[in-house]
């Protein structure tokens, strides 16, 4: 035994003793691989910077093409402006249709949700939409000429944009990874900035360019192949211009250029974050929250590849606005960034420079800095700043609990994760919320511990539920608790289905579930084959009798008498 006991000793030592010596080398190996790749990045940064600097240059060469033949040809200039207003007029066609959804758009879920049937319609919350919207106004330059609408549609994707009538949207799915007022308001202010520029003009104005030239080209023959596509991306270097204009030149321009997948120039777009960033300075919003923004939507697209699947997640262009946005805070005055005193409270646990509060933050300034309080005043007074008290994370907690439940129908489960988790730690007292995080967690469970957790979030649900206006989280805690059922919890199991069909029809006039057979069906396999329910005339009846419902309405084939009509 002792000389066995000592060969498995020897066994151990002599491995321990090599993987000392090959440590070395595995760690150097380790270390070369990593610098090579880093080193592969690097170039592979410094070849997309530079094809970044092509297209800006590319495109600004063409805009300036553009803009000259304006003003010296007649005829063009009446085809820019034909195709303009054009577009502006499709875009007040698209604002219509979108504001004016009804119900035929939406469709109730198995679970009482109303979920729109596509995507960006406009979001049913009005006190999100009004605040949305007054910090998008207070971020419009006061000699501004444009009339703005800022709205939230319905959709987990991330994404804002704007229309050339002055009506920006973002999305749910944006709005829900936005941390804090400061970065709020960098997005609108971009969408601002694109209007206030006029980058939809220069759309036109470029694509008609394009277009004139395309044609010239035909004209002299050197058009191979009848393929515009191939001549034109060479006019442009080559660059996504083109596929952003479109590629068939049989459908116009206005057509072309208004669809909503637009991807602006890389151009117009550091010069939109340029603008935006002046925008947020002149309102004492802290400009360095759009790094910690574009960290967030990274990290999120990392978590669930399709956050990228619309323009604003995809990882790629966002670190290319990274960088730019960083040269922009980088030559910032530090006097500038020293005044910034407005970003909200955010969901990442911590306070920024002073409280949302701006009372609170007036009078502590009127004690020390009384002029620039008498500052803050003045642009309170004109709209320039919110004067709000927690505003922000009242509103964002629900958007970003809608935009899980939304998320969840999409199977984007790491975003509904991310979304109802921070929803919740703001509202711990909402009931819908808990009741959808335990679905998330029940549906994606691989350990006990998850649907234990799940149990936990359904059993939280009931008890916040007041008003017993959500029937279906008795549902899912039965169907959760028979995933493991045992005869310890077989009565509950049945008393929870009881009492989510008596809650069910309190709740819907006295009808019974859509899905009653199966719920019979999970009754049957919990042991109870007696219990039958029937459709209620007196609601009040079931909240009185929660285990059985009582005074059914007549059955089908003995119609109820009816009383004669007067003649």
């Amino acid at each position: 035994m002792k000389i066995k006991m000592t060969k498995i000793w020897l066994r151990i030592f002599v491995s321990t003793f090599i993987c000392a010596l090959l440590m070395p080398a595995f760690s150097f190996a380790q270390d070369n691989k990593d610098q090579k790749k880093q080193e592969k990045e690097a170039k592979e940064n410094t070849k997309d910077d530079k094809r970044i600097d092509k297209t800006i240059k590319k495109y600004e060469e063409s805009l300036t093409k553009a803009k000259d033949k304006y003003v010296k040809d007649g005829d063009f200039r009446e085809d820019v402006d034909f195709e303009f207003r054009r577009l502006r007029r499709e875009h007040a066609e698209l604002a219509f249709t979108t504001n004016t959804n009804d119900d035929d758009d939406w469709v109730v879920s198995n679970s009482g949700d109303k979920l729109p049937k596509n995507t960006d319609t406009m979001y049913d919350n009005l006190l999100a939409q009004d605040y949305v919207n007054r910090v998008g106004q207070s971020l419009v330059p006061a000699n501004s000429e444009n009339r703005y609408g800022f709205k939230v549609t319905v959709n987990p994707m991330p994404d804002a944009r704007s229309l050339s009538t002055g009506t920006i949207y973002i999305s749910t799915g944006l709005l829900s990874l936005v941390d804090n007022e400061a970065q709020l308001a960098y997005i609108l202010a971009h969408e601002v900035a694109h209007v206030e520029r006029e980058h939809w003009r220069e759309d036109v104005l470029v694509a008609q360019w394009v277009e004139d030239e395309t044609k010239n080209v035909e004209k002299k023959g050197k058009l191979i192949g009848g393929i515009a596509g191939g001549i034109t991306g060479g006019l442009l270097g080559g660059t996504d211009l083109f596929v952003k204009l479109g590629a068939s030149l049989g459908k116009s321009l206005a057509k072309r250029i208004s669809n909503k997948s637009f991807e602006w120039s890389a151009a117009q777009e550091d010069e939109a974050d340029k603008i935006a960033m002046t925008y947020m300075l002149d309102r004492n919003y802290d400009i360095r929250e759009t790094q910690t923004f574009y960290d967030t939507l990274k990290s999120a697209a990392t978590e669930d590849p399709r956050v990228e699947l619309d323009r604003f997640g995809d990882r790629k262009r966002s670190e290319e606005r990274r960088k730019y946005i960083n040269q922009v805070i980088a030559v910032t005055d530090s006097s500038r960034l020293g005044r910034t005193l407005v970003g909200a409270s955010n969901f990442r646990g911590k306070a920024l420079s002073l409280d949302r509060n701006l009372t609170v933050v007036i009078d502590r300034l009127a004690r020390n800095q009384k002029p620039m309080a008498e500052e803050m005043k003045t642009k309170i007074q004109n709209g320039e700043l919110l004067a709000g008290d927690g505003e922000f994370e009242d509103i964002l907690a629900t958007v970003k609990r809608d935009n899980g439940i939304i998320a969840f129908y999409y199977d984007m489960y790491k975003l509904s994760e991310r979304n109802l988790s921070q929803s919740l730690a703001v509202r711990s007292d909402d009931a819908l919320g808990y009741f959808y995080y335990g679905k998330v967690l029940k549906l994606t469970a691989r350990k006990e511990g998850e649907k234990d957790l799940a149990l936990q979030m359904f059993t939280k649900a009931i008890d916040l539920d007041k008003r017993n206006a959500n029937p279906q989280a008795r549902l899912y805690l039965a169907l959760t608790k028979m995933g493991g059922r045992s005869t310890n919890n077989i009565q509950d199991i049945v008393s929870d289905l009881k009492q989510y069909v008596a809650s069910y029809q309190q709740m819907n006039g006295g009808g019974l579930p859509p899905s009653m057979n199966v719920i019979y069906d999970y009754m049957q396999q919990a042991g109870e084959v007696n219990y039958a329910a029937n459709a209620v005339v007196n609601v009040r009846s079931v909240s009185s009798q929660m285990s059985m419902p009582v005074q059914t309405a007549p059955p089908a084939t003995q119609p109820a008498p009816t009383t004669p009509k007067r003649r």
